[in-house]
């Protein structure tokens, strides 16, 4: 669509102009209903081709920065990606537009090992090859590529969403720069001792052949002996059961010691067997040693009460220190050699026996069971409930495996982390979550770094080699596993230029010749380039405070909030406070922490494909059919048993498939849930709940532009403009004569609500605000505001008191769009663009140099700070009054209408009866709003303030017959009668029964909404997510359901 400039366009019913901006919409479309697809187009890219993402410079005022937690480029979104966009877009475009500099940069991770796979997956499907087959440089080719199409997937779909990102900036953690920054830390981190060489025991992915991270760790329970299925594997393996062993002892005068384990096939790693030092039973086994069945060495028996639990099983403990973490620090602590008996396939290696070695560590298990049955060794198996560790990735049962490693110091960064948090320099939000991160990092350990993968940031280290000068081989290359490991010599640098020179300044070995340099082939955990993030993605190293205060480093840093899932914060957030502020002169690299937790479906399961209750974030928008549902799942690198699985998931989840609902429905139903750390379960109905919002909004919007035709906004001073310019700031009517008491009171309402949602956005509580904003179009401007208005604005002349209630119309439509912009960016904009400027706006926008251009995302955000915020503050409460006593007699009226079976069509006369005090205020605001209270109650209104109502007549009377007249009691102020003819309202009600209904169908149909109702307000989750206002309303709809019920049931 070509850009818009702004229009001045006479209109064809008078000599007033209407403006409009150049942001893109579809003039015709306000005359259809609502369809989201129509109303998004065009708009993104609007705003990011007029450059409208990028920060703008506001002369030194405040600025506000956010970095998106980077996706994995590893595929699709998926729902809980669009919370936390949803969430950061809200903060983004509210600071926006209450005049700040915003910075929010987009990036992509290259997400190491979950890349790998899917690549590595994806290879085996279409070309029956794995990496091996196409070796180093043509595999990380083929990744390459796939990253590149699924990168422009992501920020597409990122796009859709409405995420405001500066797209200027984008980074990729494998990219140049971030690489850089990453081989600078590490070299740093190294030098200042930080990081080191370690051989230790790691979780070891056999089908990766990799070290994995704590985070990509699964743990199953099985109760009861199972024959376990793994991604991984194409046989089952048993788990679930425990096996008594023998083991024979050197002394025969001694008998057998019985050991339980659940991995008899590790028996070729035991080196020891612990018993307690105070049990009585094995007293005389102290000192002894056993003899191991397979390689027949003597093992020593060992006292450790550590390891050892006298209650359980037998009391003795077989100890196998290089495949067990317990078992490990039990060798440590009596000096047990370490056997180490796994190739890195998961196969059993040189240490087990010729008839073993080769075979798969679980195929071995049975045949382990089966030489020891041969033996005589083998005594039982037994039922025994087990913690199973298993790859996320590749479904394949971990291994305890001791292997070298590159490790990160933690303790003392982790302090200083701690400290930061308790000093108030870095806040976390909810605050329950600082005592887990005082918890996490007090006990922290180590962290592993190096990971055994071809995808991902490179090592920058070199072991050094010494040659023999004589034979010009390895000096190590006739030493021991053990030994050689004990004598490596590294060093550290971005190439081997300063390989080498580091290796002259560590161990002064300046002649080349005598040694040569091995580059570590393996690549860097995915967590320690994401740790760096918040200053790498500013342009560190290059870019810091001291090079150029005119950078996004300088200007930019420390970020105002870092929002992410609250299932990282250990992970992630707390690794990026550790390496940044050390890396960056101790200073943080935010200042807030915005934890929001976990998306779940509506049963409360957790979201997985192999569940099929996925949810696609495009499919909500866009809609899809469930066999669409069905045909992606078949093209998925699931299982066939796991698709099975999934389509049933699917049928149940989503039998109607998913309608569209658009971005902005989807955006405003994630805001309304609370970030309080409990998890949400995500129920489409409520994403088509907000959709009828939308039509809502939609409806009563074009319902404004109809009294707005002919408004001339050349003139007009609309509310909440100029917010931060208060010389400029002009009245914006004549409030005080021109106005009804129903436009002041939805001004009152209207200013409550600035302060409550500007508020919220303060506190970072976004779900208040989303709440409020719902709740006030919904019910106060809606069903109360519009409703009164109607009557009066109907009318061919307006009277002085409401000649301006125009204006507060269209006061109140466009400072609500506005506040609900950062939600609903789409819709907002659409609508915003139709309303007529006000004298303030035309004035920004002839100073704004972007192309002149106008967009309601760079309009101000109404906030207390108006000049005219509390306009009517003064009469509040007398307002408040007046307006709840005539919404009080209403409901009550209306309720007396049902109770009496009086019909819609039925005209009645209402007298109202006014006492005590107040009389010539009460009978004030029913006189201001008579128009309305006739028109919605189809009465003629009869006020009387001198208690003198019997004596009234009203010419409408003089034709009336068989009149009921039924009072009753408003408040100790106010009395009422109704009258209405019993005759004409039985024949309309004769005219209006369908034959074919009864009152059994009238009660079928409110028990059923009674029964609805209630089981809406049962629902534990009622208060959490429903706004106390509309909570009252459902409860007084179930109320009124069943006194009409009990009505009917009368009769």
């Amino acid at each position: 669509m070509n850009k818009l400039l702004f229009l001045s366009k006479k209109s064809s019913t008078s000599n007033l102009y209407r403006f409009y901006s150049r942001a893109p919409i579809n003039e015709s479309s306000i005359k259809s209903s609502f369809d989201p697809k129509v109303v998004e187009e065009f708009k993104y890219k609007y705003w990011q081709d007029s450059g409208l993402f990028k920060p703008k410079s506001n002369n030194g005022g405040e600025k506000f920065s956010m970095v998106l937690p980077p996706p994995n480029v590893t595929g699709s979104l998926h729902i809980g990606h669009s919370l936390t966009t949803t969430i950061q877009d809200s903060l983004i475009r509210y600071n926006r537009m209450m005049g700040k500099e915003v910075l929010w940069v987009p990036g992509l991770d290259h997400s190491g090992i979950a890349t790998q796979v899917a690549v590595e997956k994806e290879l085996q499907v279409k070309q029956g090859k794995t990496r091996f087959d196409l070796g180093r440089e043509k595999f990380l080719e083929q990744v390459f590529q796939w990253t590149d199409q699924y990168s422009s997937n992501i920020n597409n779909q990122l796009k859709i969403t409405g995420s405001s990102l500066d797209w200027s900036r984008s980074v990729f953690t494998l990219d140049e720069q971030r690489n850089d920054a990453v081989q600078t830390a590490f070299i740093r981190m190294f030098e200042m001792g930080l990081i080191y060489r370690s051989t230790r025991l790691v979780n070891w992915c056999p089908y990766l052949q990799s070290v994995i991270s704590d985070i990509e760790v699964d743990h199953k329970v099985i109760e009861k002996p199972t024959m376990l299925k793994l991604k991984s594997r194409k046989k089952s393996v048993e788990v679930g059961a425990i096996h008594n062993i023998a083991y024979m002892m050197e002394d025969p005068m001694l008998a057998p010691l019985i050991v339980s384990t659940t991995r008899p096939e590790t028996i070729f790693g035991d080196t020891g067997l612990a018993i307690h030092p105070l049990d009585e039973r094995y007293k005389d086994y102290h000192g002894k040693f056993a003899i191991h069945p397979f390689n027949h060495e003597r093992i020593p028996i060992v006292l450790d009460d550590i390891l050892v639990n006298r209650e359980m099983g037998t009391g003795v403990v077989k100890i196998t220190p290089a495949h067990d973490f317990n078992d490990y620090q039990c060798g440590q602590r009596h000096s047990l050699p370490i056997v180490n008996i796994l190739n890195s396939n998961g196969t059993l290696n040189e240490n087990s026996t010729a008839e073993f070695e080769g075979v798969d560590r679980l195929d071995a298990r049975s045949m382990v069971i089966e030489k020891l049955e041969q033996m005589g060794l083998y005594r039982e198996k037994l039922a025994h409930p087990q913690t199973l560790s298993i790859c996320s990735r590749s479904g394949d049962l971990l291994e305890p495996v001791l292997k070298p490693q590159w490790y990160v110091k933690c303790k003392d960064m982790a302090d200083k982390s701690i400290e930061f948090v308790e000093s108030g320099e870095i806040k976390i939000i909810p605050e329950s979550f600082r005592a887990d991160w005082s918890r996490w990092l007090t006990n922290i350990q180590d962290w592993c770094i190096s990971r055994q993968l071809w995808w991902g940031n490179p090592i920058p280290a070199y072991r050094v080699i010494m040659i023999d000068k004589v034979t010009n081989e390895d000096l190590d290359i006739h030493l021991t596993e053990t030994e050689r490991l004990k004598q490596e010599k590294w060093v550290v640098g971005k190439n081997e230029k300063e390989a080498r020179e580091n290796v002259f300044k560590t161990y002064g070995i300046a002649n080349a010749g005598e040694y040569r340099l091995e580059k570590d082939q393996d690549v860097l955990d995915t967590w320690f380039s994401s740790g760096l993030f918040p200053i790498s993605s500013m342009g560190w190293p290059t870019a810091t405070k001291n090079s150029d205060n005119d950078n996004d480093f300088s200007r930019f840093l420390p970020l105002d909030v870092m929002e992410t899932g609250s299932d990282i914060l250990f992970f992630w957030v707390a690794r990026m406070v550790m390496m940044c502020s050390t890396l960056n002169n101790g200073e943080v690299p935010f200042k807030t922490i915005l934890l929001h937790p976990m998306i779940r479906d509506s049963q409360g399961r957790k979201m997985s494909k192999s569940l099929g209750n996925v949810i696609d974030p495009l499919h909500v928008i866009n809609g899809i059919s469930l066999q669409d549902l069905k045909e992606n799942l078949s093209k998925s690198n699931l299982s066939q048993q796991e698709k099975v699985t999934a389509t049933k998931g699917l049928e149940k989840e989503f039998p109607q498939g998913i309608p569209q609902c658009g971005t902005d429905s989807l955006r405003f139903s994630l805001a309304q849930y609370p970030i309080n750390g409990k998890d949400i379960n995500l129920d489409i109905s409520k994403i088509i709940g907000n959709r009828l919002f939308c039509n809502k909004l939609w409806n009563a919007s074009k319902f404004v532009f109809n009294y707005l035709v002919n408004l001339n906004n050349l003139s007009i001073n609309l509310y909440y403009n100029n917010n931060n310019n208060e010389k400029d700031q002009q009245q914006p009517f004549n409030y005080l004569e021109s106005t009804t008491l129903i436009d002041k009171w939805i001004l009152l309402k209207l200013s409550k609500l600035v302060e409550i949602v500007n508020e919220s956005y303060k506190s970072n509580n976004l779900s208040i605000a989303a709440q409020s904003l719902y709740s006030f179009f919904q019910y106060d401007f809606c069903d109360i505001y519009i409703e009164c208005i109607k009557a009066d604005l109907s009318k061919p002349i307006l009277s002085k008191q409401n000649e301006h209630s125009s204006l507060v119309l269209a006061s109140v439509l466009d400072s609500y769009l506005r506040m609900l912009h950062p939600f609903m960016p789409f819709i907002t904009e659409d609508l915003w663009q139709r309303l007529p400027k006000s004298k303030q706006q035309l004035e920004i926008a002839n100073s704004i140099e972007i192309d002149d251009s106008l967009s309601i995302m760079i309009s101000d955000y109404p906030n207390p700070s108006y000049k005219y915020h509390q306009l009517f503050k003064n009469q509040e409460i007398e307002i408040e009054k007046q307006v709840n006593l005539f919404l009080d007699t209403l409901k009550l009226i209306r309720s007396q209408k049902v109770s009496l079976g009086i019909n819609e069509k039925t005209k009645l006369i209402i007298k109202l009866q006014i006492i005590g005090d107040d009389q010539i205020l009460i009978k004030s605001s029913f006189n201001q709003l008579k128009d309305s209270f006739e028109k919605l109650l189809n009465s003629n209104l009869i006020i009387d303030e001198n208690n003198n109502n019997d004596n009234n007549n009203n010419n409408d009377n003089n034709d009336l017959t068989n009149i009921s007249i039924n009072k009753f009691t408003i408040s100790k102020e106010l009395q009422i009668s109704i009258e209405f003819d019993k005759e004409i309202n039985n024949q309309l009600n004769q005219k209006l029964i369908n034959p074919n209904q009864s009152n059994d169908k009238k009660i079928l149909k409110l028990e059923n909404f009674i029964k609805q109702l209630q089981d809406e307000i049962d629902n534990p989750d009622f208060k959490q997510r429903v706004p106390e206002k509309v909570q009252n309303i459902k409860i007084e709809k179930l109320n009124q359901y069943k006194i009409e019920l009990k009505e009917i049931y009368k009769k």
